[in-house]
């Protein structure tokens, strides 16, 4: 028998990015992991992609180090523009991306420059989830993770494009920012009573830059579901860790009128689609049907290198924002418009 010999790991080696793209550079994933490229990969250049002249703007006056372009999924000059000479990339597209057409575009850009070596996904699916089994109301909403981001990724592997798929398989802390005007003034939480894990989305951007300056070739083509390695918490645990983090009672209310009645201002002023709630709530009954899917692993604090932030750290850090009598609330209303996709 013929002796098998390890692979040694120089194999598993690929060229570190001198240069970086980031979508949503605005955003609470995007900004934080170009901070830390401007700190820890100095010599990285960044290329900042915002989807308005005003976001642009914004990105120049938060970021002077990095350039700053504009770009549009839907607008394929655009992308090869913003795209040409980028060797890592990060790509993250907001709730109702029509993902097809979206990816192909992105793919065509990416060979049309021939430069990339590495590009970081975010998604948010049920690992090994037997798509039939999404119910027809959200097939029929059509716009929605669940639906859409199944499809990116299968143009993205038909284009064999070297991707990390960066599966967010828990809820991001700062979408309670979006509730915290209904916390502060009236002590209560209305929200699906969801059991799901969490994660600081700062980290997650964090995770994305380490891997993405990684010579470790092993990250490339793989799925990897990101939570902080904590069990699921519901959202009346949550509630109830308020109460003991803000010295002050806050009520959870899972109902699904409780959802319908947070939306309807932000609804009547435009800021939300009528539709949103209703799908909102068919996902979080689907979350909610298949909630074991969402194991807590160390994945990221692998990545990391420490532990990463608790619920619990992340409310404490944040108890302005909801009601802290030592210290003035000052929320963006920015915050209360994106639902999030998780």
């Amino acid at each position: 028998m013929r002796e098998r010999r390890a692979v040694p790991h120089s194999t598993f080696i690929k060229p570190i990015p001198d240069s970086v793209a980031i979508f949503g550079a605005n955003g609470h994933i995007g900004g934080p992991m170009a901070r830390f490229l401007r700190f820890h990969a100095p010599n990285v250049r960044l290329r900042l992609i915002g989807s308005s002249a005003e976001k642009v703007e914004q990105l120049r006056r938060q970021h002077p180090y990095a350039e700053a372009v504009q770009a549009n999924y839907y607008e394929p000059s655009s992308l090869d523009a913003a795209l040409a000479g980028i060797q890592g990339l990060l790509v993250i597209t907001t709730t109702g991306t029509d993902e097809a057409p979206a990816m192909s575009n992105l793919v065509a850009a990416v060979r049309k420059s021939g430069s990339l070596i590495h590009m970081i996904r975010l998604v948010g699916m049920f690992p090994d989830f037997n798509l039939a089994r999404i119910p027809q109301a959200l097939r029929d909403f059509g716009m929605g993770l669940e639906i859409q981001h199944p499809i990116a990724r299968q143009v993205l592997d038909d284009a064999q494009m070297p991707a990390t798929y960066f599966n967010i398989g828990s809820s991001y802390m700062d979408n309670y920012l979006r509730l915290a005007g209904m916390i502060r003034e009236e002590g209560v939480l209305r929200w699906h009573d969801r059991r799901v894990p969490y994660i600081d989305p700062r980290e997650v951007g964090e995770a994305a830059a380490r891997i993405l300056l990684s010579n470790d070739a092993r990250h490339l083509y793989q799925f990897y579901t990101l939570n902080n390695g904590q069990p699921g918490l519901r959202s009346s645990d949550v509630a109830r860790m308020m109460t003991d983090v803000f010295l002050r009672p806050i009520r959870h209310d899972g109902s699904r009128e409780g959802l319908f009645k947070f939306f309807q201002p932000l609804i009547d002023m435009g800021a939300v689609p009528a539709a949103v709630p209703e799908y909102l709530w068919n996902m979080f009954e689907l979350e909610e049907a298949n909630a074991h899917m969402w194991v807590p692993n160390q994945f990221l604090e692998s990545v990391l290198g420490h532990q990463p932030t608790t619920m619990r750290a992340w409310l404490q850090e944040h108890r302005r924002f909801f009601g802290d009598e030592t210290e003035p609330a000052r929320l963006s209303g920015a915050a209360l418009t994106n639902p999030s996709s998780r």
